[in-house]
């Protein structure tokens, strides 16, 4: 009974061992920013704020390959997509402020607007 079941769990291991490479030969088309960008459904300027403002991390979204050139990690790009569904955003309320100079203009009297 125990061998049938250990023989079961095998294959089970030996299939999705098969699944796993798979999805990543399937998963190749997430390397370039071109893609990555469609995929977020962003431009691919706002893929490299993210690469610049630290949102994606070297060597967990992306990678510098032999030529230097950005190649982008497919498993951490669908974790990254994932996270931004479930972050929260906070909206605040700004103020709306004179320049310094204008203030000194108007010798810090309020401006009323109707904007």
């Amino acid at each position: 009974m125990f061998e049938d079941l250990e023989n079961t769990l095998k294959d089970i291991r030996s299939e999705l061992s098969l699944y796993r490479q798979l999805f990543a030969l399937s998963m190749t088309t997430l390397s370039t920013k071109k893609q990555v960008a469609k995929f977020l459904g962003v431009s691919t300027s706002t893929v490299s704020k993210y690469i610049e403002d630290g949102r994606f991390v070297e060597e967990v979204h992306y990678f510098y390959n032999h030529d230097g050139k950005e190649e982008f990690i497919p498993e951490g790009i669908i974790k990254f997509k994932q996270e931004l569904k479930h972050r929260k955003y906070e909206v605040k309320k700004v103020e709306k402020t004179l320049n310094p100079i204008a203030l000194k203009f108007l010798n810090n009297r309020k401006v009323v607007s109707n904007g």
